[in-house]
């Protein structure tokens, strides 16, 4: 029951919409053209709205007299002297002129420098006291973001694309995305920032959750400026940097005045091509030289990855004396990809600023960047109707309708089991190319064939073989999940059957992604790569074995059965253990055959490289524990409505682990004590590109009795001239297989990249236009004076076309304590399904 004083809080905030007044209108330029996204304010203030890409606005203000401006960029202010009651709707289209320009008469000989450029100095001169002035700020926001599509494929990666699914009509034109946001932001210097979202509508989407992170105000008082993740690991070069006028022309276009302040209209011009550079226009203020306004865009030619071109507005007003806020911020991303012509429009406006006003400190969580307030995504229409400070447009109220039709459609039960059958359907082709999977009606179980492309190899010791993998989930619940994998596999020329299953059960916090755990038991017969790291390739190796009698794969059969778990707390830790009993099988060439030169078949290495011959490999026994711990300082959260989420930070991973070969169990030989300790990531040096690093040690303890396959196996790469490279950052690409394989007491590894991301390669005609990035590098491990193997190496990356740039090619030259020299060549896939044919091999780990 509620109290009397709730009810009269209740009935007093309800009676209080009936006090405002709504400004509503259409903004258009003089010839009667809509200005999209113009800004409606009450002068003297910061408070205000945004037209939408029609030009219609509304603006809701208490009842009382105001002084209302309607501004857009490259155009004359207009004020509107206003008189609202309550409950009082009033219509007011703006028409505005085009701003006129003043340039004094000023006249610019060839070998002048432009008057712009002194504009420029002044306001590089007070760059970092604008960056630095505002040392807290907070301010309310509302976005919205939709992304349309003009063109959408038929087919894509062969499968036929449901156009009523995605919401466009039968010629590809539609929304593809649709989201709205309330939400307050802080943030204090140097690092200190939250955001809380009150309310928040994706289309078709009941729980969507849209943006946690708000597109952030981009900085241009920052020399560097990120615009969004992934879009340029450089950065871009801000046209008002401290070393602009290297990389920047500019040219007048002349002045006006704005009240008392004079505005300064500069056009911004890429002295050269290729580099992470900006175009368009910029507005400096007089005296205080700040950012006024400015429309500057970006394509790929001046570094943009991801997108064609975006191109970003801003607005600025004075809120006091030399402080001017950001009003509203705008985005238009451009993209085609896969077929698919996208544009769009992020429209962030922002209301309420405060500048270097005390905030209290419980507003800061170190690690909780970003919050949403329980009913955030349960809002109904009519909030949003009361809401939104900008008017839908037409195509995105009918997208709201049409996608709530289409999930209704979708929910359907009838529907769900009429597409379950679809895609139940069986097909060969598909089969062997992607595998198949049946669902049972209510999607609990699963069954699942793995594609048999790549199930069929040749080798040495079994000759033709086949190993099909079955897979069968089970879900228990949400989060809990059962799943049986099965692998059998049968060698025509050795005749030997094997089979191998795992049962694991998965269980993931429902409340905190990114937190759980998993178990598995093991237990069968198979055949297993001495490494397991599983360096060799199966279908590679099926390849070089028949045609040039290159017999890489070294394997042997082992008895097994484990019990393995992994842990994830959610904040950077994790943790896994495996504790196994081993019952290991030498095994031998069976076959010479070969499509190739079969004089020289009998060239097939012996399955046992003769340099492992000195270690332990008879038929044994071997039990093994193996414990490990990884830790990424530096997470943050996110908490969303119904849950937490992980963010993993830009910190290194600091890892560790510990093995045990426990002798007199079960018959068990093996008697020794291995560790390693290891420590990755990445380093972002902004211009100048970045530094991807992984370091690892370690060494036997006690090594009374070690198996081959208990050795410290670098992962090495192949012996041919020109293959396909393995895994980056983890592999000696030119190092022989088995040949450094040790029992060291101390063993250092070092992989080390330093990727250019343009730099330099952005100078060379033909590199520039290709967009080829230049990579420096080295993979080296030391064991002891006698014991040590380094390359270095130089990498093309990036090759490829528009977004279809999967391939690297790297020129690798290596070393030993031999004094043997290695030169080769290497070329990468950079494609998931592809990079899994690289690390694809005899081995399960599950």
């Amino acid at each position: 029951m509620k109290t009397p004083i709730s009810l009269l809080i209740i009935i007093f905030l309800a009676c209080g919409e009936s006090y405002a007044g709504v400004l509503t209108g259409t903004v258009r330029d003089s010839k009667g053209q809509s200005l999209p996204f113009s800004t409606v304010f009450v002068a003297g203030t910061t408070n205000g709205t945004v037209a939408n890409a029609s030009g219609n606005y509304q603006l809701i203000l208490p009842a009382g007299t105001y002084d209302v401006t309607c501004q857009y960029i490259g155009f004359q202010q207009m004020v509107f002297k206003l008189h609202i009651g309550a409950d009082e709707t009033v219509v007011h289209d703006f028409s505005l002129l085009d701003q006129s320009l003043d340039l004094k008469g000023v006249t610019i000989k060839a070998s002048d420098e432009d008057p712009a450029y002194r504009i420029i100095r002044e306001a590089i001169a007070k760059r970092n006291f604008h960056l630095q002035q505002v040392k807290e700020f907070q301010t309310g926001i509302y976005l919205k973001g939709v992304l349309r599509t003009g063109k959408v494929p038929e087919k894509i990666f062969g499968s036929k694309i449901d156009k009523g699914e995605l919401g466009v009509d039968t010629n590809g034109k539609g929304i593809l995305y649709l989201c709205e946001e309330i939400a307050d932001y802080y943030s204090r210097s140097p690092d200190k920032e939250r955001t809380v979202i009150h309310s928040v509508k994706e289309s078709g989407d009941p729980n969507g959750v849209g943006f946690a992170q708000l597109p952030p105000v981009i900085t241009f008082y920052e020399n560097n400026v990120q615009i969004l993740n992934n879009i340029n690991p450089r950065g871009h070069i801000s046209p008002i940097s401290a070393n602009a006028l290297t990389y920047y022309k500019y040219r007048l276009q002349g002045e006006f005045k704005e009240g008392r302040n004079t505005i300064y209209k500069i056009k911004v011009i890429p002295k050269r091509a290729y580099e992470p550079l900006f175009f368009g226009t910029i507005y400096i203020v007089e005296g205080d030289w700040a950012i006024h306004s400015l429309s500057l865009a970006t394509s790929n030619r001046y570094g943009l990855e991801k997108l064609d071109t975006i191109r970003i507005d801003q607005l600025f007003l004075p809120l006091k004396k030399d402080v001017w806020v950001i009003k509203n911020q705008l985005f238009y991303p451009v993209i085609n990809i896969l077929g698919f012509g996208i544009t769009g429009n992020f429209v962030t406006v922002y209301e309420n600023q405060k500048v270097n006003e005390p905030m209290p400190d419980t507003v800061f969580n170190r690690k909780l960047i970003s919050s949403y307030d329980k009913a955030a995504n349960k809002k109904d229409s009519n909030y949003w109707e009361e809401s939104r400070p900008l008017p839908l447009e037409g195509d995105e109220i009918r997208d709201y309708r049409l996608k709530d039709s289409l999930r209704l459609a979708t929910e359907n039960p009838k529907r769900t089991d009429s597409l379950r059958k679809r895609h139940n359907r069986f097909k060969p082709l598909g089969l062997l190319l992607n595998g198949y999977t049946f669902n049972d009606s209510g999607y609990k179980d699963s069954y699942r064939i793995l594609p048999l492309l790549f199930a069929v190899n040749f080798n040495s010791v079994e000759g033709l073989n086949i190993n099909p993998q079955f897979q069968i989930v089970r879900r228990l619940d949400t989060g809990k999940i059962l799943t049986l994998r099965t692998v059998v596999r049968y060698g025509f020329s050795n005749t030997h059957f094997n089979s191998v299953a795992a049962l694991s059960y998965q269980q993931n916090n429902k409340t905190w992604h990114g937190r759980g755990y998993s178990l598995t038991a093991e237990g069968g017969k198979y055949v297993y790569q001495y490494d397991r790291n599983n360096p060799v390739t199966t279908i590679f190796n099926t390849f070089t074995t028949l045609l040039f009698n290159y017999n890489e794969l070294k394997i042997y059969e082992r008895y097994t059965g484990s019990l393995s778990g992994r842990k994830n707390l959610g904040n950077g830790i994790r943790f896994w253990g495996r504790a196994a009993y081993e019952h290991r099988i030498p095994l031998e060439n069976t076959t010479r055959f070969t499509w190739g030169n079969k004089k020289d078949s009998s060239t097939y290495t012996d399955n046992l490289p003769q340099n492992l011959r000195q270690w332990h490999f008879e038929e044994q026994d071997a039990v093994v524990a193996r414990l490990g711990i990884s830790w990424q300082p530096g997470y943050k959260y996110i908490e969303y409505p119904d849950f937490k989420q992980s963010i993993p930070s830009d910190w290194p991973s600091f890892s560790a682990q510990y093995e045990k070969g426990i002798p007199g169990i079960l018959g068990s030989t093996v008697d020794w004590d291995k560790w390693r300790l290891r420590m990755l990531g990445k380093l972002s040096f902004k211009l100048l590109g970045t530094f991807n690093y992984d370091l690892s040690a370690s060494g036997f303890l006690n090594k009374k009795w070690v198996g081959v396959t208990d050795l410290i196996h670098p992962f090495a790469g192949d012996d041919p001239a020109f293959t396909l490279a393995s895994p980056y950052m983890q592999a000696f690409q030119l190092a022989p297989f088995y040949k450094y394989s040790n029992a060291a007491d101390f063993y250092g590894e070092v992989h080390l990249e330093y990727n250019m991301h343009g730099l330099l390669s952005n100078k060379i005609p033909g590199f520039r236009q290709a967009k080829i990035y230049f990579i420096l590098g080295t993979n080296s491990f030391y064991a002891n004076k006698d014991l040590f193997y380094s390359e270095a190496f130089f990498s093309i990356d990036n090759i490829g076309y528009k977004a279809y740039r999967f391939f690297r090619l790297d020129f690798l030259e290596g070393w030993d304590a031999s004094g043997t020299r290695y030169t080769g060549i290497r070329l990468g896939l950079q494609v998931p399904a592809l990079q899994a044919l690289r690390g694809g091999s005899a081995d399960i780990e599950w």
